[in-house]
C-alpha cells in the first residue's frame, strides 16, 4: 500500500533547512583532525596556526623551494596538512599527522611518544624548528628576496631597560620573542596582564658605582603581525607537582599595544584552551575565526576544533566560555585603512 504525504510550504521549508543544517555540520567536520594518540595538544596547535591564513600561505610558498633541503621537511609536512584540512579522508589525515609528528620529534624526541604534552611547549618548539632552515633557504633563493614566515609574522623584540638605584645609570638590551608568557591577574583582563609584565621590577644588579639594586622595565621594541600570548595556567607545588590555575580572566576581542615604533591594534582570532587539573592530563581544544569570515565584513562566526569534531560558535560565546581555560591567545594585527 502506497502512502502519500502532503506537506505544507512551511513543512517543506523546515525540511530544506534541516538538510542545509546537516550539510553545514558535515562541512564543518571536514576541518577536524583525528586524534592519533593523545595528540590533542598537536591538533589544537595546528588548528590555531591554520587560522592564520597569511602566515600559512607564506609557509606553503616555501614548500617547493625547501624540497631539496632536509631540514625543511617540517615545512613540507605542515603544508601537506594544510592541503588536507578540509578533506573528508580521515585516514589520509591520520597518516599525514603521524609524519608531521615524526618530523617534529627528530629534533625534539620528547614528542615522539603518545603521552600528553604541553601545547605551549609544542607550539614554541614547532615555530623554532620552522626558523632553522631559514639561512639555507636564503641561499637557495639568493636571486630574489626571502623572508622567513615565522620571523615576518610572529617574531617581535622586547627592550629591557635596567636603571641602577644608586647612580641612575641605564643599560638597554633587546631580546627576540615568538610569544609572551603572562602571569594571570585573577578577574583582570589581557591588557592588565600585559601591563603587569611590563611594569618595573627590582633586580639584584652590581653596578660600577657599587650599587647592588636596580629597576627593570620592559617595552615592545617592535610589534608582530600576530601576537601570541601564553597564559601561565600551570605552577609547581612544594612537592614539585604541576597543578592547574583556574583563575578567570576577561578575554578581550580587541587589544591596543604600544611600542617604540608606534601603536598597533589587534583582534583576537584564535584560542587554545586546556581542560583538566594538571599539566600531565586533560584535553586541549582550539577555537578560531571561521575561514569564511571576512575582515571587512565580520560576522563573528567561529569554529571550535575538538580533534575530529568541529562545531560552529561565535567569538562572543568563546570569550565568555573560555575565561577559566584559555591557555594561548592569538591576536592578529589590523591594517589601518588609508586616510582619505
Amino acid at each position: 500500500m502506497l502512502l502519500v504525504y502532503n506537506t505544507t510550504v512551511e513543512e517543506q521549508h523546515m525540511i530544506e533547512a534541516q538538510i542545509k543544517a546537516q550539510k553545514r555540520r558535515i562541512r564543518r567536520n571536514d576541518f577536524g583532525f583525528p586524534n592519533i594518540g593523545q595528540s590533542c595538544y598537536m591538533n589544537s596547535s595546528l588548528q590555531s596556526l591554520l587560522t592564520l591564513e597569511d602566515f600559512t600561505r607564506d609557509i606553503s610558498c616555501l614548500e617547493q623551494v625547501g624540497r631539496s633541503v632536509p631540514k625543511a621537511q617540517l615545512i613540507k609536512r605542515f603544508t601537506a596538512i594544510r592541503g588536507v584540512r578540509t578533506s573528508t579522508d580521515f585516514q589520509r589525515k591520520s597518516r599525514l599527522l603521524h609524519l608531521f609528528k615524526r618530523a617534529v620529534s627528530i629534533q625534539a624526541p620528547n614528542f615522539s611518544d603518545q603521552g600528553q604534552k604541553d601545547a605551549h611547549e609544542f607550539l614554541t618548539t614547532l615555530l623554532d624548528q620552522m626558523r632553522i632552515p631559514s639561512p639555507l633557504l636564503q641561499d637557495i633563493t639568493a636571486s630574489r628576496r626571502y623572508t622567513c614566515p615565522v620571523e615576518d609574522h610572529l617574531v617581535f623584540k622586547m627592550e629591557n631597560t635596567t636603571i641602577c638605584r644608586r647612580c641612575g645609570t641605564q643599560s638597554k638590551r633587546q631580546e627576540e620573542f615568538i610569544n609572551l608568557s603572562l602571569d594571570l591577574v585573577p578577574g583582570g583582563n589581557v591588557e592588565q596582564m600585559l601591563d603587569e609584565y611590563m611594569k618595573e621590577t627590582e633586580l639584584d644588579y652590581k653596578c660600577d658605582c657599587g650599587g647592588k639594586k636596580s629597576g627593570m622595565t620592559s617595552t615592545f621594541a617592535t610589534l608582530p603581525k600576530v601576537l601570541i600570548l601564553h597564559m601561565k595556567r600551570f605552577r609547581f607545588t612544594s612537592t614539585y607537582d604541576v597543578v592547574k590555575v583556574h583563575d578567570r580572566i576577561k578575554l578581550l576581542r580587541d587589544l591596543v599595544v604600544s611600542s617604540k615604533q608606534g601603536g598597533g591594534c589587534y583582534s583576537l582570532v584564535s584560542i587554545i584552551s586546556h581542560f583538566g587539573y594538571t599539566g600531565e592530563e586533560g584535553h586541549y581544544i582550539s577555537d578560531g575565526v571561521h575561514p569564511d569570515d571576512r575582515p571587512d565584513e565580520p560576522t563573528d562566526r567561529w569554529l571550535t576544533f575538538n580533534d575530529g569534531s568541529v562545531t560552529e560558535t561565535s567569538g562572543a560565546s568563546v570569550c565568555e566560555q573560555r575565561q577559566d581555560s584559555a591557555y594561548i591567545l592569538f591576536y592578529k594585527r589590523r591594517i589601518s585603512p588609508p586616510e582619505l
